[in-house]
Parts: C-alpha cells; structure tokens; sequence
C-alpha cells in the first residue's frame, strides 16, 4: 500500500498524435515500400490505443501509386512517455507526431525589452504603488472593457476597465525611475495606445484618450474604399466588374461574421471545430477570420472593397483549437471541391511531416497555398516553410501608421526603404519568404463593425486576393493555363514573383518584394469567360518539375500557349503575343534525381543531416 505521506508528483496527460504512413520517394531511394492501407489499420488497431478519430481523404491522392497505399491519418490520444516510444522505435514507413496547436493571433503584447529583471539586482529598493487610469474614447465617452497593461522595473500589471472606463494597475518600479511603457490595446473602431516613459500621476486619474478610427480617416466607414495596403498594390486601379468571378478561394481561419454587411454575401463554409456544422462556420467569436474575409471579399456599394467580392469563398473554421488535424481536413476539404487559391493565415513553431504530404497533395491538385509567414520576429513557422506553399511576409508604410500606437514601436529605421516601407520587427523572415505584402494597420471587417489589425495574417490574405485576381481574370490563366495541376501553380507563382518591387530591406525579410497591380497589368486583365477548370483531372506538372518558385519555377513554352519574353501576354489567335505588361517566363528545371520537397520530408524525419537544398518559391 502507498505511503499516504509520499508526496505525489505531477504528471502530464494524454496529448493527441497523428500516426500515418510515409508516402514520399525517400521510401522508395532507401528501398523501402509504403504501407497498405489495410496495413496501417491492423498496425494501429493492435496498439491498443486512444483513437479520437481516423482522417481519410476523401479523394484519392495523385501521389498515391495505387489505392492499396495508406492515405488515412489516425488522430490518437497517447501518454507523452509512451508517445516518445513509439516515435523510438516507429519503423521507417510510419510517422507519429504530436497534433500541435497552430496559432493565429495578432503580435500585439508587452515586448520583453520592455521588462526589466528585479530579481536579478538582490538588495535594490522597490517602490510599488497603485496607480488609477480612466480611458476616454470619441467625444470622451468611457470605453468599457479596454486592457491595459503597465511596465516598470518588474513584472507587468494588467487590467480591464471597468463600465466607467477605470482600472488601476500596480506600478513596480525600482527607486527613482519611472514607468516604461503604457498600453492600451483597444476594440473595434479605436487605435490602440503604446506609450514610452508615460507621464503618470501618483495622487490623480490619468487619462488615456483613444482615437477612433472615424476621427482619423475622413467618411470612414462609407467612404472608406481602399486602404494603404489596398492602394500600393494597385487594387483602386482594376475596374469594379473585376471581381474574381469564375474562381474558387478558401480562407481556413475562424470563420466569418456573415452578418456583417460587407460579409453578408458569404455562402459556402464549414465548421470543422463543431462535426463539420455547415452553418455555425458564420459566427466568428475571434474575429481574426472575418478580418481575413473582408480583405479579399468584401462587398457592397459603401465601404471596403476587398480584392474578389464576386470570387466563390469558402469559409473554413478550424479556430478556436485549430490543430494539424484540424488543417488536415480543412486541406481535405479545399482538395475535394476543387479550390483554386487557399488562405492560411496561421502556423505553428514545429513542423508535420503529416501536413507535408497533404500540401503535396494540394499542390498535385492546382491548389495555390498561401501561408503567413509568421509574427515572433524569428524563424519562418510551418507551413510557411514548406515547399509547397508561398510564404508571405508583412511590410508596413511608414505614413499609415498613427504615432503612439504599438504599430509605431515595430519601425526600426534600419529597415526602412527611401519610400516609406518597412519591415516590421513583428514578421518572422527567413529564405522560406518568397514575398510581403501590407501587414501593418490594416483595416478590415470583424464581427459588429471594422477594425486595424497587424500581421503577417492580416498580408496573406492580400496575396491570396490578388492571386485569384490573376486566375480569374489574367489572359493566361484563361487559355493556355487555366486547367488545374501543379503547372497552373507554378505559373502563378512565378506571374506573383515577377510583378514584385523589390525591397532591400534586411535579409530574407522581403523576399522578391511587394506585387503590384501596375497599370500595364491592370489593362491586361479582362472579364472572367467561364467558371475555371474545375471539372477534369488536373494537369500534372513535368517530369522531374522542381517545386514552386525556388529554382527557375515557371512554365515552358509550349505550342498554341504563350511566347517567352520580356513582357506580358496579349490574346490573339492561337495563344499569346508578348506584350508590355512585364513578365518573363524561364523553362522549368530539368530532371532533378530527389525535388526539395522529398528532401524536405527527409529532413523532418532525421534520415539524413540538413544539407543545401533550395526551397520551392522561396
């Protein structure tokens, strides 16, 4: 019997992992075969485990050589101790990973710069004191339910304000040394408030006034036709009847707030935090999706004109509690109703080797997969860094953003270009960036009205609007280009990277720049024919076809299609004539003995060490 005084000691529970079979060629390169489907079964069926749930495509996969290949995914619930045993001794056929939770929040939050360490300095007088503060919005009305945070020499003290607009904080400071920052992080329609060194009265109330985003933009919200991030990338100079019609976006996000006037248009979604609900995917209790959707959709006669209001969007809710099995399904999802472009604005600091094979599958089926890079300030996350997806980066425009606002504290003049933006210290960078985009005060829809955000969630989704833009109304992406397969991919990406303006703005954090509509590829464009390639098998790329971007990612000539050379495609009678709007095309890499995708994969599984080896439209 146990010692009743025995202390007894914590242990972690159950966590979710994802077993599956391997499906790339490093099998095949090490000699090896995939597991059979019925294999697999019998394999995790013997374990005695916790399955949750079995994820099984709901098409079959082109990188499968024949249906007996394992393609389900098991979502199993295991002890950690165990977990890592499994991992030990997994034969080579078979991954288990852990079911990581991916993020998609704003970077907004006290930066670490801004907290000293106290206990580093033993012996060191503290003064600690409370201190009062009453927030003031528009007509100095009092904004209830604000937080602000407060930074001296110690820990931060947080509060919400009250129905008055109060809140008193605690102020640690060592002797003699004031507060060092203040932050207000407001709601809706109001600018947030980052103040250094503040001024703060010890015996009295202080004030802390928020601007409204109506006092700042004259005839916001109706007049409020294009943002800054709108405006530089030349969305103000394609006519209105442009509107992405014919082609089919995916945002995988929180959902979207179809209440919201501008959003109201919205139909098609699905809950996949609620047994794939096809109806709750419209409330959005975080509002990071609605935001997403009213930058590529929005529509109305008044307001905010998103980048293809008449594209078909679908709404695909993974968040809260979003998971790579989550993401999983959603790509399941975006395979099997043959969706052209594909939103994800999140990620998560370790890789999947489970992911990866989906968005190999993707790509095999014409999906463009556009990714936030990220919002730590370091390292590109997954599945930003995958291969087969376009990485997309923030910049912001130094005279769009509100002095004393957090925003403000992301400039670091060191990354500014000679006309005006920036690279935000926010934006993870790193050689996966393939390009930026507008991510810094970027005001959008979210749920009961508008709101300025920050991100590398808030760029992607401009990259994913002009994308179908592109596929829905470029010469190309009409005639020669318009069936779905990887080819499609990878014309587009390149198409992307070849309107870009370069920013030499630090290393790896802009990749090949910020696209533009410039006027030449505006005219370009025409009205959608038809609804894009969606009945048919997709069109596989060329043999040996290295992934998107990274080493001369285009399209080869081919007859009846289009004529490389310095400018753009106009039709004429049997294909297209170059013209003045600014690409070039390269023929496609020739036979590679292992893609970077397959060596990616290998790297993730710690076959072989990391070797130089290029990324796909990076």
């Amino acid at each position: 019997m146990p010692d009743q005084n025995t202390p007894k000691m914590v242990h972690g529970g159950k966590r979710q992992f994802l077993i599956a079979a391997r499906r790339d060629a490093t099998l095949a390169t090490a000699g090896l075969r995939p597991f059979a489907a019925g294999t697999l079964d019998n394999v995790v069926q013997n374990m005695g485990l916790d399955i949750v749930k079995v994820h099984r495509p709901a098409a079959m996969s082109t990188l499968s050589a024949s249906s007996e290949v394992a393609a389900q995914v098991y979502v199993a619930a295991i002890e950690p101790d165990r977990a890592q045993l499994l991992q030990r001794t997994a034969p080579p056929q078979m991954i288990v990973e852990e079911d990581a939770y991916l993020s998609y929040g704003p970077p907004k939050g006290v930066p670490p710069a801004s907290i000293s360490m106290m206990s580093a300095m033993p012996g060191t007088d503290v003064v600690t004191r409370d201190v009062r503060f009453v927030v003031l919005g528009e007509g100095d009305k009092p904004l209830p339910g604000i937080d602000v945070t407060l930074v001296g020499d110690g820990w931060p003290s947080q509060g919400t304000t009250d129905a008055n607009g109060g809140v008193k904080l605690t102020l640690s400071t060592l002797a003699g040394t004031p507060a060092k920052t203040l932050f207000a992080a407001a709601k809706g329609t109001y600018w947030d408030r980052y103040v250094t060194q503040p001024q703060i009265a010890d015996d009295d109330v202080s004030v802390i006034r928020l601007q409204s985003i109506a006092e700042t933009i004259d005839g916001f919200p109706a007049r409020y036709r294009f943002g800054w991030g709108a405006h530089m990338m030349g969305l103000d100079a394609v006519p209105e009847t442009l509107d992405g019609s014919g082609v089919r976006v995916a945002i995988i996000d929180s959902g979207a707030d179809v209440t919201h006037p501008l959003l109201a248009h919205l139909a098609n979604g699905i809950d996949l935090t609620n047994n794939a609900d096809r109806k709750s995917w419209q409330k959005d209790v975080v509002g990071h999706g609605s935001h997403c959707a009213g930058t590529i959709g929005a529509r109305g006669s008044d307001g905010i004109r998103g980048f293809v209001p008449g594209a078909e969007i679908h709404v695909l809710k993974i968040f809260p509690g979003g998971q790579f099995s989550s993401l999983l399904d959603a790509l399941d999802y975006c395979i099997a109703h043959q969706i052209d472009v594909v939103n994800m604005s999140l990620g998560s600091p370790q890789p999947s080797l489970v992911v990866e094979q989906k968005l190999q599958e993707a790509l095999a089926s014409g999906l463009f997969c556009v990714v936030a890079a990220g919002n730590t300030g370091g390292a590109v996350q997954y599945p930003a860094s995958s291969p087969n997806v376009l990485a997309v980066a923030a910049v912001g425009l130094v005279g769009a953003v509100r002095p004393e606002t957090w925003d403000s504290s992301q400039i670091d003049p060191r990354l500014v270009a000679p006309d005006g933006v920036f690279s935000p210290s926010f934006t993870c960078f790193g050689p996966e960036v393939a390009v930026c985009a507008p991510g810094v005060s970027i005001i959008s829809t979210v749920p009961g009205g508008y709101e300025a955000q920050s991100g590398t969630s808030m760029a992607a989704p401009y990259v994913s609007g002009l994308a179908t833009m592109l596929l829905a109304h470029h010469p190309l992406f009409q005639g020669p280009m318009a069936a779905r397969g990887a080819q499609r991919v990878h014309a587009l990406a390149s198409m992307l990277r070849q309107m870009c303006t370069p920013y030499q703005i630090g290393a790896n954090r802009t990749g090949a720049g910020l696209p533009r509509l410039t006027p030449q590829i505006a005219s370009a464009l025409q009205p959608s024919a038809a609804a894009l390639g969606h009945v048919g098998a997709p069109v596989a790329p060329a043999a040996g076809a290295p992934p998107l971007g990274g080493i001369a990612a285009s399209v080869a000539p081919q007859a009846g299609g289009f004529a490389p050379q310095a400018g753009g495609f106009a039709p004429q009678a049997g294909g297209f004539a170059p013209q003045s709007a600014g690409f070039v095309w390269q023929p496609m890499a020739t036979f590679m003995p292992m893609s970077a995708t397959d060596r990616f994969l290998y790297q993730l599984a710690n076959v072989q060490s990391a070797t130089s080896w290029p990324y796909g439209w990076h």
